[in-house]
This record gives C-alpha cells, sequence and structure tokens, in this order.
C-alpha cells in the first residue's frame, strides 16, 4: 500500500473486515491522493486478500516438535523464550505469537512434572540442554583410573628389577 503509515492501514484493513468497502475506499483515497477508480481496485484487491487469509486466531500450524520444544518451554517457566521460538518459526507478530503459546499452555496440565508418575521413555526433557557436567565427571574418573593403573604398572616393573 503507497505511502499509507500503519495506522491508516490497519483503519482500512478493519474498515474491510467490517463490510464498510466505501469507507475504506474513502480513507484510501484520502491517504495515498490516487485517484478514486485506482483506490477502489487497491480496495477491492485487499478485501479479496482478506477473505482468502483465515483470522489469526483460526490459523493452526501443525509442527509437532515445535509444539514440544514450546511445551517444554513452558514447564520451565521460560514463556518469553517460547514466543521468540514461535515467531521465528511462523514469522508472525508479537500479539499473534502470543495468543498461540497460551493456547498452547492452556492445554497443558498445571504442573505437569508431578502428575507424571513415570518418567517418558526419551528422558524427562527431550529438550533440555546438556551442560557437560556428567561428561566431565565421566572423563574425570577415566582419567584417575588411568593413573592409578600406570602408577600401579610403574611399581610393578621398579620392584621387579
Amino acid at each position: 500500500m503507497p505511502n499509507l503509515q500503519p495506522h491508516q492501514a490497519q483503519q482500512i484493513h478493519e474498515l474491510i473486515e467490517a463490510d464498510q468497502i466505501l469507507m475504506a475506499i474513502k480513507v484510501y483515497h484520502e491517504a495515498t491522493g490516487v485517484g478514486l477508480a485506482e483506490a477502489k481496485r487497491a480496495v477491492e484487491m485487499l478485501a479479496r486478500n482478506e477473505a482468502i487469509k483465515p483470522p489469526a486466531d483460526v490459523r493452526s500450524y501443525d509442527n509437532p516438535v515445535l509444539e514440544s520444544k514450546i511445551r517444554s518451554l513452558l514447564t520451565k517457566g521460560k514463556k518469553i523464550d517460547a514466543v521468540k521460538i514461535y515467531r521465528e518459526e511462523y514469522g508472525v507478530g508479537l500479539k499473534e505469537a502470543l495468543d498461540a503459546v497460551q493456547r498452547i499452555e492452556a492445554t497443558m496440565p498445571r504442573d505437569s512434572s508431578r502428575n507424571m508418575p513415570y518418567e517418558s521413555a526419551i528422558g524427562a526433557d527431550p529438550f533440555a540442554e546438556d551442560d557437560g557436567n556428567r561428561r566431565r565427571a565421566v572423563a574425570l574418573f577415566v582419567a584417575i583410573v588411568a593413573m592409578v593403573v600406570c602408577g600401579l604398572a610403574i611399581l610393578v616393573f621398579v620392584l621387579s628389577v
């Protein structure tokens, strides 16, 4: 939409949604300075596009992996990160992403960690970031065992000579 301020574009979209096409044409004409015929064509094109596009609250995206990651973040209390990930994945605005994340959150049990009598077969949280502590502990243990074995080998060699 040429030379339209965001609030003007929003007003035109709202008028189209309210089936006030003539008023939308008038606003477009006054905002852009184009002729009435061109304003009519532009608004009709916008109206056709609005008719094709599903409403934001009805639009659904099917990505179970993303939804699982969002649920994982929500369980950890990281709602802002969940909204960011949703926005990046679908390229939507903040409000739409927040609404979608809140819809996902509404389907979750209040405290899912206490409601599970068992641990999931794939682990408690498949998206949890590994901090490496376990790997470090195993590496340290292996190094200590190797040093003890080497020390014993040297001791046996020295005593046998």
